[in-house]
């Protein structure tokens, strides 16, 4: 987790979702509403050579050398969620056995889920995300364990 500009409140870096093949995503909790930006896809052989973590780093230092904008446009996809869309944001710690796990739960549609795999702690990133949504309808909610 990074915190980056007034734009860009709280950078969430290095998470993946989906199965197969995993998407790296990260998630950008900006002043009015989060992106989660799907900026490349990983095989087998991309996690048994550690790709991933190269990739992560890469696309975080676009982040912050760039700016949102560029890293949006350079993305895969990407999905926005305006917060006054949303109901909640779960934050799930992992436990001992498993990753973090963040959801975005909006009023009507599909939540939106990743699971964290880089560097976390649950609880700084839960303030700084409570510090961000502040102002707007948007429940956030720490839970401990991997969150199923």
């Amino acid at each position: 987790m990074v915190l980056v500009t007034d734009e860009l409140r709280v950078h969430l870096h290095y998470t993946m979702r989906g199965s197969y093949p995993l998407r790296m995503v990260d998630v950008l909790f900006c002043t009015e509403r989060a992106y989660f930006v799907e900026y490349d896809y990983l095989t087998p052989v991309d996690l048994l050579f550690g790709s991933p973590d190269q990739r992560a780093a890469a696309f975080a230092s676009r982040v912050v050398e760039e700016g949102v904008h560029a890293a949006l446009e350079t993305a895969e996809t990407v999905e926005t969620q305006s917060y006054d869309t949303l109901d909640k944001i779960e934050v799930h710690s992992g436990g001992r056995v498993g990753r973090p796990k963040i959801t975005a739960r909006p009023r009507t549609g599909s939540a939106t889920t990743v699971r964290v795999h880089g560097q976390f702690d649950a609880e700084p990133f839960t303030q700084a995300l409570r510090s961000t949504v502040d102002g707007h309808d948007v429940t956030v909610r720490q839970r401990d364990g991997i969150g199923f």
